[in-house]
């Protein structure tokens, strides 16, 4: 058996190929089980700045070509022109990869927190659907761990940006003091709840929030202690916000330029920002074409974030040590559990003989009562015990003697 990953992400691919390869709503789960059978156990991580597949393979071999195959039709591109974007690891390289990225170092905004939970939501769901087992739950579980540990030892997540801080920056440095400005949020889900109490927390002076279902829309509005509003009323708040910033998991456009360019022509030359932070995209990007009107993506925030990120770089030297680590420990495990089949039946073999040469022993002493019978069955497990302790314990620190030990207590079908 062996781990594997294979995947795109911010480093390797434009926005364009990654809001393709995104999995949103029940993609995700229909993705799962498509591959289930070909990959066995697997996990999916897909996030706005990256598409990621770890898989456990019993066979030890990962059906790469099938799997770039799976991908290449989601996203409508061919294999070929697919695999210019994607990375792929295995063993050490793909559990070095999943700390890292649970850790935040591999992060556009480094150090980001949210990316730990994201790791932890893509595990839930793989659990789910049933393909969270073995070794997969072993990976996934250290790496959350990994992650906890980086942000406990280290000051790598200390004032790092999120993607949802990061938009409230980016609207400051456009807009300058976002205090009483009015700010329009699209989407109730996670990212649409960080960004607008990331925009109250920064003192914007009122927040609508715009939900496709009004009641998550009012739930999060009277949080934040804003007002909620229809999506069929869209348009006609978005002459009268200074801010929008659009974060759904739609699979279609949310603004178009038409939408956009109908409620400019009554907001009288007052400039507008929108800020969009989905994949796949919310927002067309002619929008901002338009007279008054600027439009960031996502691929805007990594410039916001780079003075923030030089605060925390030399914290990353420390998580990299952390990472090491960690991917030692659990190269460690992994050598036991390839070591498991064969301590175990180290333990059958000596077991059978133990209990052969006990009844053989016993049958010739009927004279023995039950107690020292008893007695004569104890000492005859502790000196098994005791004999293969050593050997067993050599296997655990170095599987290479596996053959050797199989050889000399002839579980390899040779007498020994």
């Amino acid at each position: 058996m062996k781990v594997f990953a294979l995947g795109l992400s911010h480093r390797t691919a434009p926005l364009e190929m990654r809001e393709r390869m995104a999995f949103t709503g029940e993609e995700l789960p229909r993705a799962l089980r498509s591959l289930k059978d070909t990959l066995g156990d697997l996990v999916i991580l897909s996030t706005c700045n990256r598409t990621e597949v770890y898989s456990a393979t019993p066979d030890g071999k990962m059906p790469q070509d099938e799997l770039v195959s799976f991908l290449a039709q989601k996203t409508s591109q061919s294999e070929e022109e697919l695999s210019r974007y994607l990375y792929f690891y295995e063993q050490e390289g793909a559990v070095r990869h999943l700390f890292q990225v649970a850790s935040g170092l591999d992060s556009m905004i480094l150090g980001e927190a949210q990316i730990l939970g994201q790791v932890r939501d893509a595990y839930g769901i793989a659990v789910a659907q049933g393909c969270g087992n073995g070794v997969i739950s072993k990976l996934f579980h250290h790496s959350l761990r990994v992650g906890k540990r980086a942000r406990r030892e280290t000051r790598i997540g200390e004032n790092a940006l999120s993607i949802s801080s990061a938009a409230v920056e980016m609207a400051r440095q456009v807009l300058g003091d976002i205090h009483r400005r009015r700010v329009m949020v699209i989407g109730a889900g996670v990212a649409g709840k960080l960004v607008a109490r990331a925009m109250k927390d920064r003192g914007a002076g009122q927040i609508v929030v715009i939900n496709r279902t009004l009641e998550r829309a009012q739930e999060l509005a009277q949080e934040l202690g804003g007002e909620a509003a229809s999506f069929e009323s869209l348009e006609g708040l978005l002459g009268t916000v200074d801010i929008v910033v659009s974060a759904t998991d739609s699979p279609g456009l949310v603004l178009s330029r038409d939408l956009v360019a109908r409620a400019s022509a009554r907001r009288d030359g007052a400039p507008l920002l929108v800020v969009d932070i989905a994949v796949p995209r919310d927002v067309d990007p002619a929008v901002g074409q338009l007279p008054g009107v600027s439009l960031r993506g996502l691929d805007d925030l990594e410039a916001v974030s780079q003075a923030n990120r030089r605060e925390r770089e030399k914290e990353a030297e420390q998580v990299e040590r952390i990472v090491d680590e960690e991917v030692s420990r659990f190269s460690e495990w992994w050598d036991t559990l390839r070591v498991a089949p064969g301590i175990a039946q180290l333990r059958e073999h000596a077991e059978q003989l133990r209990e052969k040469e006990l009844r053989k022993t016993l049958k010739q002493m009927p004279h023995l009562s039950e107690e020292d019978a008893a007695r004569i069955e104890v000492m005859s497990e502790a000196i098994v015990k005791k004999l293969l302790h050593a050997p067993i314990a050599t296997l655990k620190e170095d599987p290479s003697y596996l053959s050797t030990v199989q050889e000399l207590f002839g579980l390899n079908g040779k007498r020994p």
